[in-house]
């Protein structure tokens, strides 16, 4: 995906709740960080790094004798990125500001890339995956967290049906997004095994995983509402939509989402993810 894509307004809506965003992918990551089993002094790379929340976690795993490097495509992302201090004791972090389907890898070979989410957006998967091929050493891993095809995780498929329901009963039907693109593009096996193994990658495993996500970090469902609609097809479906259409679809996300509380009053959701692990071929 473009650096247009990842500009303006969608860059700092989604700035505005990355903090909650992190707070609800905190499973991602502990899943993320288990697979990559990443040791002290290795250098790593992040692609897709965003704002940094995994670039920097990955600094503290391998501490001040290794290196991290995050890549994005989001030059105002990588800013933010900037921003945040490292915490005592981590590796150094460069931030790198590129298409990794046309980037010319330049830093020390990698021993470790890993993802959260942000391998399933390329132009050219091949030609990505090839160049992260050519940034990694001999025997190097690849460790990357992506989603599941969105009619297997509610997380998804709740605010999605409430949406879309509120806006056809108003005359304003969604053009509803296919279940198996854009985020959700390497959910088959069929598909990403031999990607990645005619990318220069081999060993690789897809293994898919039921997680529970609190929405937003722990919100009830009138704030969880929002974020809701804030992120993924939703997001798409309620593009331009007008302030008493959004109102009314917030009213009934709230509904929806109070059939899917835990004890503390706090909106949970079912996702199903995978993660994809590779060894250098």
């Amino acid at each position: 995906m473009s650096e247009e894509h990842w500009s303006g307004e969608r860059v700092r809506l989604w700035l505005a709740q990355a903090e909650r965003l992190d707070r609800q992918l905190v499973p991602v990551s502990r899943l993320l960080f288990e697979g990559a089993a990443l040791r002290a002094g290795e250098r790593v790379l992040d692609v897709g790094c965003g704002a940094g929340p995994t670039t920097r976690a990955a600094a503290e795993a391998v501490g001040r004798e290794g290196r991290v490097a995050g890549i994005d495509v989001s030059a105002e992302m990588l800013d933010a990125a900037r921003g945040v201090p490292t915490a005592a004791g981590a590796a150094p972090i460069d931030w790198i500001k590129a298409d990794v389907a046309t980037w010319a890898p330049q830093l020390e070979p990698v021993h470790v890339v890993i993802s959260r989410f942000g391998v399933m957006f390329f132009d050219d998967p091949a030609a990505a995956f090839a160049n992260l091929a050519a940034a990694t050493t001999p025997e190097g891993r690849l460790c990357a967290m992506v989603w599941d095809r969105r009619d297997r995780s509610q997380l998804f498929q709740v605010p999605l049906a409430v949406a879309t329901e509120v806006l056809t009963a108003l005359g304003q039907p969604p053009e509803v997004p296919p279940v198996d693109e854009a985020a959700f593009s390497l959910h088959d096996p069929a598909h990403v095994v031999p990607l990645l193994e005619g990318s220069g990658w081999r060993d690789v495993t897809h293994e898919p995983l039921a997680i529970q996500v609190h929405l937003g970090g722990g919100l009830t469902p009138a704030q969880a509402s929002e974020v809701a609609l804030g992120v993924g097809p939703s997001r798409v479906v309620m593009t331009g939509i007008d302030d008493d259409a959004r109102r009314q679809v917030l009213d009934a996300m709230a509904v929806a989402l109070a059939d899917h509380v835990d004890p503390d009053g706090h909106v949970v959701l079912g996702a199903s993810v995978v993660r994809l692990t590779a060894r250098r071929g």
